[in-house]
């Protein structure tokens, strides 16, 4: 009887830990893109952060227009935005489509890609 009760004990234990160990995974996501509002405000400032970035390689400028899609990623450093962004190239004056990529910390923002889905 004891031994049932060692044995049962053993097996609660070992629920608790396997639980436990899923919950940073249930908090801070499972690493998959969720999306989001496109006029948020942390999107639109990510967005335009993206088109500053972009400008400063020697380019045609871009002049940001409005974002289409934004979706978020948890990741272990912080959170990746992912953006479709709506711009024009230099003073012209038809836009094109971009997806920037910018990584979020507590500390700094940096942007990872930068692709124009048109061209």
């Amino acid at each position: 009887m004891a031994y049932n009760a060692h044995y049962l004990l053993l097996l609660t234990i070992l629920a608790v830990v396997c639980l436990i160990s899923d919950l940073p995974s249930a908090v801070l996501g499972s690493g998959e893109w969720q999306e989001v509002d496109p006029n948020d405000p942390e999107v639109l400032a990510n967005a335009k952060f993206a088109i500053d970035e972009h400008n400063k390689v020697p380019k045609p400028k871009l002049l940001f227009e409005r974002v289409f899609k934004a979706e978020k990623q948890v990741v272990e450093e912080g959170i990746n935005y992912r953006i479709d962004i709506q711009a024009v190239k230099g003073s012209g004056s038809f836009s094109s489509l971009y997806q920037a990529i910018v990584l979020v910390t507590p500390k700094f923002k940096k942007l990872i890609s930068f692709n124009n889905l048109i061209d």
